[in-house]
C-alpha cells in the first residue's frame, strides 16, 4: 500500500512539475511577442499581452517584468490624452436649429484640466456658466478596452474622449458600466455628444 502511495504521489508530482514547466515556457514565449509587438509600434496589443503573460503567473519574475511595461505604456498613453484635451470645450447641437429645448438650455461646455473633467451649462435667462458636475480623472481598468484611455466616472460609466484629427471635433462616446461582475457594454445607439476647442 505504502508502494502504492509513493508511486501515486510520485506521478502527481511529475505531471505538476511538467504543467508548470510548460506554463512557464508557454508564459516567456508570449513576453517575447510582447517584445517584438512593443518594437514593432503596436502599443495598444502590447499591453494587451504583456497583461497576458502576467496573469498566466502573477508570482513570476517575468509577470512582475510584464506589469510594470504594460503599466508604464498604460500611463504614457493616458498622460498623452489629458494632455491632448486639456482645455475648455463647446457642445455642438446636431439637433436640427429648428429644435428649441423646454428645458432652456442654450449651451454646454466641459474644461479638462490634469485632474478633472469640470461640466458646466447655460440656460436661457442665464448670463454665465453653471458648474453642474465635476469629475475626477479615472481611467477604466477593463482588460478587454480599446485604448486604456477611457475615463470612468463616479456613476460607474465609462466614456471615451477622442478628438477628430481632420475637423478638430471633440467626440464623446459612451462605451458602457463597470458593474460588480466586471464590465457591461452598449454596442449600438450609443449616447455621442460633439464639442469644439474655445480658444
Amino acid at each position: 500500500m505504502k508502494k502504492y502511495l509513493f508511486n501515486l504521489l510520485l506521478l502527481t508530482s511529475i505531471q505538476i512539475w511538467s504543467q508548470d514547466t510548460i506554463r512557464n515556457q508557454y508564459q516567456k514565449e508570449n513576453f517575447e511577442s510582447a517584445k517584438n509587438t512593443l518594437e514593432n509600434g503596436d502599443y495598444i496589443v502590447a499591453i494587451r499581452e504583456f497583461s497576458l503573460v502576467y496573469n498566466m503567473n502573477a508570482k513570476s519574475e517575468i509577470a512582475q517584468i510584464a506589469i510594470k511595461k504594460a503599466d508604464s505604456l498604460k500611463s504614457i498613453f493616458r498622460k498623452n490624452k489629458v494632455n491632448s484635451l486639456i482645455g475648455n470645450w463647446k457642445w455642438i447641437s446636431k439637433d436640427g436649429n429648428w429644435a428649441i429645448r423646454e428645458d432652456g438650455l442654450v449651451g454646454k461646455m466641459i474644461t479638462f484640466n490634469t485632474d478633472e473633467i469640470l461640466f458646466f451649462e447655460m440656460y436661457r435667462n442665464s448670463k454665465k456658466w453653471e458648474l453642474v458636475k465635476t469629475e475626477k480623472i479615472k481611467f477604466s481598468e477593463n482588460p478587454e478596452s480599446y485604448s486604456f484611455t477611457e475615463f470612468l466616472y463616479a456613476n460607474k460609466e465609462i466614456w471615451d474622449y477622442n478628438i477628430d484629427e481632420n475637423s478638430g471635433e471633440l467626440k464623446a462616446y459612451y462605451i458602457g458600466d463597470k458593474t460588480e461582475e466586471g464590465f457591461s457594454e452598449m454596442v449600438c445607439g450609443n449616447p455621442v455628444l460633439y464639442y469644439f476647442k474655445l480658444q
